[in-house]
C-alpha cells in the first residue's frame, strides 16, 4: 500500500509537467487577455500553457487533433472574430445577441484518466478564462470599451459584464460515474478471477490425480484451452457490465468488440502469469505475497499519469495494467495512441507466460508424482496393528 500510496504524493508539485496548448485565432483583445491570464498562473502547481502558432493550428479541428493525438493534455483557442464581435456589442452596433460562450473553447480527452482530466485540466482551464476578464478590463481595449459602452442599451451592458466565457468542446466525454472505476478497481478484479480459478484448477487436478496419471503434453493442452475459454468469458463478462452502467457515454459495437479484444488479452496475459508460477515454481506460502504486490504495482501503474508521479514509477510502463488502460483509451476515443509501446510489452509478457506454462506444468505433474509416490511407501494406518499394553497381574 506505500507503493501505491507514493503514487500519489506530491502530486500538485508536478502538475505543471501537464501541457495545455492554447492558440489565439482570433489575435485580438481577447487572446491577449487569455495569454495574460495564462502567464499570472504559471507555476509547478499549474499545467504549463504553451501558446502555439495560429498558422500550426489554424482550424479548431487543428487544435483539437493535437489533443487527441496526444502532444498535449488540453487546447484553449479563441475564436476567430471574437474580439471584433466583442466591439460591435459592446458599442451597441450589432444587431445580433452576443454570446460571451462563443468566444473561448477548451478541450481534453475525457476518457483518458477522466479525474484527473475533471479535476486539473477542465478546472484550470476555466479559471484561465475566468481570471482573463480581468485582464481584459485592464487592457487599453477594455478601457477603450468602457468609454465607447452604450449604456442605454441592456445587450451592450450584458456584453461588457461578461465579455469572455468558455464552451467545452470533449474528446470522449465521459460523464457516468462508474468511469472512476475504469482504471483502478476493473484493473484488479479481474484478475482476481484468473488467480482464483487457477487455484481451483490446481486443487482439482491434484485431488484427481490428473497431474499425478496424466501425461505433461495432455495436461498442457488441457489447462491451455481452458485458459484460453475462461480468459474470453471474463472478458466478455468485463466489458458486458461496462456496456450495462455506460448510460450516455456514447459507444456503439465497434467500441464493444475492441474493448472485449483488448479484455481477452489483459485475461490471457495474467492467466499465463499466474499459470507459470503458482503452485510450481513458486511455493503456496509465498504466493500471497507475490499476488497482493503483482496486483497493487499493476494498478498503480494506471491510475495516474506517470507525469505527475515520482520518476521511478515508469517503471509502470513495464506492467500490462498500463498498457491495457491505453490500448482501451484509444479503442474508446481513436487518440492518444500508445500502440507501439503497448502491444510489445503485452506480447512479451504473453509470450514469456506461455514458455514458463510448459515448464510449469511440467514440474506441476512432477511434484504430483513424487507426491503419490511417496504416499503409496508410507504404510496406511489401517495396515498397522495397535497392541495394548500388557496390564500386570494383580496380588
Amino acid at each position: 500500500m506505500s507503493y501505491l500510496f507514493g503514487a500519489t504524493f506530491e502530486q500538485g508539485k508536478r502538475t505543471h509537467a501537464l501541457k495545455i496548448l492554447a492558440v489565439d485565432l482570433d489575435g485580438g483583445a481577447i487572446g491577449s487577455a487569455i495569454a495574460g491570464a495564462s502567464q499570472s498562473f504559471q507555476a509547478a502547481n499549474f499545467p504549463t500553457i504553451e501558446f502555439g502558432s495560429a498558422s500550426r493550428y489554424s482550424t479548431p479541428a487543428a487544435v483539437k487533433n493535437a489533443v487527441c493525438k496526444g502532444d498535449y493534455w488540453g487546447a484553449i483557442y479563441i475564436h476567430k472574430g471574437a474580439s471584433e464581435k466583442l466591439a460591435s456589442a459592446i458599442s451597441g452596433n450589432s444587431n445580433a445577441a452576443y454570446n460571451a460562450a462563443d468566444s473561448v473553447t477548451y478541450t481534453y480527452n475525457q476518457a483518458r484518466y477522466p479525474a484527473i482530466g475533471d479535476s486539473v485540466l477542465a478546472s484550470n482551464m476555466q479559471k484561465v478564462v475566468a481570471a482573463s476578464r480581468g485582464f481584459y478590463y485592464q487592457s487599453p481595449n477594455g478601457t477603450a470599451a468602457l468609454q465607447s459602452l452604450n449604456t442605454t442599451n441592456p445587450a451592450a451592458v450584458a456584453a461588457y459584464l461578461n465579455p469572455i466565457s468558455s464552451t467545452p468542446d470533449l474528446i470522449g466525454a465521459q460523464t457516468q460515474a462508474s468511469r472512476v472505476f475504469f482504471n483502478t478497481v476493473n484493473i484488479i478484479v479481474p484478475t482476481l478471477a484468473q488467480f482464483f480459478y487457477i487455484l481451483a484448477l490446481n486443487g482439482i487436478g491434484m485431488s484427481s490425480g490428473l497431474l499425478a496419471k496424466a501425461r505433461v503434453r495432455d495436461v498442457w493442452l488441457l489447462r491451455f484451452g481452458i485458459g484460453k475459454l475462461y480468459g474470453f468469458l471474463t472478458a466478455l463478462t468485463v466489458t458486458g457490465y461496462l456496456w450495462a452502467f455506460r448510460e450516455s457515454w456514447s459507444v456503439g459495437g465497434s467500441e464493444f468488440g475492441k474493448t472485449l479484444l483488448v479484455f481477452w488479452l489483459y485475461m490471457d496475459v495474467q492467466w499465463q502469469v499466474l499459470e507459470a508460477l503458482i503452485g510450481s515454481f513458486l511455493p503456496m506460502q509465498f504466493v500471497p505475497f507475490f499476488f497482493l504486490t503483482w496486483m497493487l504495482t499493476n494498478v498503480a501503474s494506471s491510475v495516474f499519469p506517470f507525469e505527475i508521479m515520482a520518476g521511478f514509477y515508469r517503471i509502470g510502463y513495464a506492467l500490462p495494467a498500463h498498457e491495457v488502460y491505453s490500448l482501451l483509451v484509444q479503442a474508446w476515443t481513436g487518440c492518444a495512441d500508445q500502440t507501439r509501446i503497448a502491444l510489445p510489452v503485452l506480447f512479451s509478457w504473453w509470450l514469456v507466460g506461455h514458455v514458463g506454462s510448459v515448464f510449469s506444468i511440467r514440474k506441476r505433474c512432477a511434484d504430483a508424482e513424487k507426491t503419490v509416490a511417496v504416499a503409496a511407501k508410507a504404510p496406511a494406518q489401517d495396515d498397522t496393528l495397535s497392541i495394548p499394553p500388557v496390564q500386570p497381574a494383580r496380588k
